[in-house]
């Protein structure tokens, strides 16, 4: 399925940001109220097991994790797919099991993780953390559990492994060998920031695991590590406190300042981190931490209008910060978001709204999860309904 409107599709059939289980997960929700829906829902899935197999990888967004992902979202509440979801299981346990222990051996060897996909919730082990905390309580499967078991417990000893050298410079554990465009000394890595590919992935899944009783040697020890590193690098500005996106080793160093606020959205900035330190302060009884997520998610409301935010979907454009205000301070906040993506509706674009980036060169009609108008729905429904959703279609953002 190409988007008739870009010039390079995105689109990846077996794929949670642009594939048949992206637009499962939207027809799973609508299908809670409506059981036509659910046949849609149904259909995209069934396209999804004919398409050419995806790699072994146990990444969220790709591979078998994000048919499983879609899978479960469809079965909520009904019992469906239980043979399909019974492979799922086993393979995910299996691949993620064998990632985690590749990543252990990083951290033994006193490397830092180096990569996002060691980590990360796209790839790594916050968003098949987060796959195998949804399926705990439902698989068959026992490897369910110590896989989800293994990935908390790597995400535990890169929090508390300490810091690590780098270029002569001491970095956390988290550091990240790919360069990040536009930083300082970017050649030797960055410590990334975001939720989507930093800190806060780790800290939602620890904490969503904690809070769900799935505990973990130094659990609780890892997430107050994140909080602290994220305590040292916040900055404040006229709006108020907010963190970089991600610190190249010159301003690890202190030999270059940290960057200015960009945009706080889902994937990068104060919003979405906001969300995991709220999470963390609910799930290990941390009041204050609580406030400083409402303090940074108020700052970054109101620096919102002037950042450069070019879409309305949920990766970094306004659905995600939407979702964001909707479980942490629903009302006339959200309300204002909700009018910003309805800027974006265009009656006559293929999927109602279009895909817009200065810097991607990629199809501008995208119905897909997170840049496509799936998830701009979902986060639309969800603020419409002004309750919890029926899918935990909201987990594959470690939003809850």
């Amino acid at each position: 399925m190409s988007p008739p409107g870009g010039t390079r599709s995105p689109w990846g059939g077996v794929a949670l940001s642009d594939g048949f289980p992206a637009v499962a997960l939207l027809f799973a929700e609508l299908g809670a109220e409506d059981p036509a829906f659910r046949r849609v829902a149904h259909a995209h899935l069934a396209a999804c097991l004919s398409a050419p197999a995806p790699p072994p990888v146990p990444g969220l967004y790709g591979g078998p994790a994000c048919l499983a992902f879609a899978a479960h979202a469809a079965a909520a509440g009904s019992g469906a797919y239980r043979s399909l979801l019974d492979r799922l299981d086993a393979t995910v346990a299996a691949l993620a099991a064998r990632r985690v222990a590749a990543d252990r051996e990083r951290l033994a060897a006193g490397l830092p993780i180096g990569s996002w996909a060691g980590y990360d919730v796209v790839s790594g082990a916050s968003g098949f953390g987060r796959l195998l905390l949804a399926r705990h309580g439902h698989a068959r499967d026992p490897g369910v559990l110590g896989a989800l078991e293994d990935a908390l417990g790597l995400l535990a000893a890169v929090a508390t492994a300490g810091d690590v050298e780098v270029g002569g410079v001491r970095v956390p554990a988290w550091w990240v060998r790919a360069g990040a465009t536009g930083l300082p000394g970017e050649g030797a890595g960055h410590l990334n920031l975001g939720l989507a590919h930093g800190v806060g992935g780790p800290l939602a899944l620890l904490s969503l695991a904690w809070a769900a009783g799935v505990r973990v040697p130094r659990h609780e020890e890892a997430a107050h590590r994140v909080v602290l590193l994220l305590e040292t690098w916040l900055r404040h500005d006229a709006a108020g406190p907010y963190w970089p996106h991600r610190l190249s080793l010159a301003q690890v160093a202190g030999r270059a300042p940290a960057p200015a606020r960009l945009r706080d959205v889902w994937c990068y900035g104060s919003l979405g981190l906001a969300r995991a330190l709220d999470l963390a302060g609910a799930a290990f009884g941390r009041p204050d931490w609580r406030d400083r997520a409402r303090e940074v998610l108020r700052a970054a409301l109101a620096a919102a209008p002037g950042t450069p935010v070019h879409d309305a979907a949920l990766c970094h454009g306004w659905s995600g910060p939407l979702r964001v205000a909707g479980l942490m301070c629903p009302g006339p906040a959200a309300d204002a978001l909700a009018a910003r993506v309805l800027d974006a509706f265009e009656p006559a674009a293929p999927f109602a709204f279009r895909y817009r980036n200065p810097v991607l060169d990629l199809g501008a009609d995208r119905p897909g999860f997170l840049e496509g108008a799936a998830g701009i729905a979902l986060a639309l429904l969800a603020h419409a309904t002004g309750r919890p959703p029926r899918t935990p279609w909201d987990a594959a953002l470690l939003l809850s």
